[in-house]
């Protein structure tokens, strides 16, 4: 379904179909397209391994931090670019127990490590080789939805329509006569939390796969 489709089934829903609209095209949008964010919040996300913010140059000898683009809600997996060999990923917490720290020393790259600083990581230890890491995330949508002509959402179409669950959230909580409606702003926001718990159940089954199970007996 496209966003203008979208706002179609919304002004149905709430029987706004007549000028002066109750709610502003502009207003749906912003419901859509924080909607759209939600859902990635509260599921793992949009799986992702090309966008060109996911290659990182780690320069030799520099102990700089390396920066993470803002969409990004969990990292997956760290490789080299080079020899697709995997990197550790590291929490700052974990450093301690590992006996790591960033005491001046260079050597060969061993993890990358997250948590220190919000959006950014940083290399362990100080690297003496330049090489390139390549990120595989889960990540928020990377265009906001403002009613643009062509523009797509980007979770599976099958979600497309339980976004409208929070945007009805949304549309009943505005601070007005004619729209506010804290029972039914609630009752919409209780739908999509469910709605995102089965697509996470669903995404799940999608991006892992099945694992064999070893029973004992004959």
């Amino acid at each position: 379904m496209t966003p203008a489709t979208l706002l179609a089934q919304f002004r149905t829903e709430v029987t706004d179909t007549a000028t002066p609209y109750l709610w502003s095209d502009a207003e749906f949008y912003g419901y859509l397209d924080d909607a759209q964010k939600e859902f990635c919040r509260n599921t793992d996300g949009i799986p992702d391994a090309t966008s060109a913010f996911l290659a990182l140059p780690v320069v030799a000898d520099s102990a700089a931090y390396l920066a993470l683009d803002a969409s990004i809600l969990k990292i997956r997996s760290v490789k080299r670019a080079d020899t697709g060999r995997p990197v550790d990923l590291v929490n700052h917490e974990d450093m301690d127990t590992r006996g790591w720290y960033f005491d001046g020393r260079t050597g060969p790259l061993k993890a990358l490590i997250v948590g220190e600083e919000r959006h950014k990581c940083r290399p362990f230890p100080v690297t003496n080789e330049s090489v390139t890491l390549q990120l595989l995330v889960f990540r928020l949508p990377l265009v906001t939805l403002d009613g643009t002509v062509g523009q797509v959402l980007e979770v599976d179409s099958e979600y497309h329509k339980g976004l409208l669950h929070w945007c009805l959230h949304r549309a009943y909580s505005k601070p007005d006569a004619d729209t506010y409606n804290p029972k039914a702003a609630a009752a919409f926001e209780g739908q999509f939390m469910a709605f995102c718990a089965g697509a996470k159940v669903t995404e799940a089954r999608k991006n892992h796969k099945p694992r064999t199970v070893a029973y004992g007996g004959y």
